[in-house]
């Protein structure tokens, strides 16, 4: 694990109480939406970077399965507890401990922004890898340029690695990872808690 993942994952360690409160109403429930749409019911879905299990309570209660993984073990601790039926793992997802085409459908919420671009496109062959046939994909990434640490005002100047995309930069990782585009816009609406505007990519493999 590089220097910077372990800041970045203590930082989250560090506040995760704060992080509950500040995004707990902000799941983004018409990508959610859509992203289910194209699922069938007995659909199993893995939340990459599930944090306190947010999302993942949200997609256990439209009816589907579902997995949540986090390399920060107080987030994985709290979503266990918040989350009783759901399955958690602290786990990378730069090397996914599951096989080949086992998920209907992967959530890939602000999670890759935490990467670096090198091991962006290992995580997206990865998600290639776990996704079914025909298997749906959802991710959004920080608009911006370059890769670095960065003190994040919101949680008291604890420092976090970031790297920012251009929407070209990141459609063609994501094409070059084998998905195929159904949907991909920057995200309209700015609300107080974000930092950059958001590209959000509807993909499938």
């Amino acid at each position: 694990m590089n220097n910077f993942q372990k800041i970045t994952i203590e930082s989250y360690n560090d506040t995760v109480e704060d992080y509950i409160k500040f995004t707990d109403g902000l799941h983004q429930f018409n990508e959610s939406d859509l992203f289910v749409s194209h699922l069938s019911k007995n659909s199993i879905i893995l939340d990459l970077g599930c944090a306190y299990g947010r999302d993942v309570a949200v997609f256990l209660k439209k009816g589907f399965r579902v997995v949540g993984i986090d390399l920060s073990k107080k987030m994985i601790e709290s979503a266990k507890e918040r989350v009783v039926d759901g399955q958690f793992y602290i786990m990378d997802v730069k090397k996914l401990k599951f096989e080949d085409n086992f998920f209907d459908g992967v959530w890939g919420s602000k999670i890759f922004l935490h990467l670096s671009k090198k091991d962006v496109k290992k995580s997206l062959q990865e998600t290639h890898r776990v996704l079914k046939p025909n298997g749906i994909f959802f991710l959004s990434v920080k608009m911006g340029k370059g890769e670095k640490m960065l003190a994040d005002i919101r949680y008291g100047g604890k420092k976090k690695f970031w790297s920012f995309f251009q929407k070209e930069e990141i459609e063609r990782e994501v094409i070059n990872a084998g998905f195929k585009i159904i949907k991909s816009e920057l995200k309209k609406e700015k609300i107080a808690y974000d930092t950059n505007q958001d590209i959000q990519i509807l993909c499938k493999k």
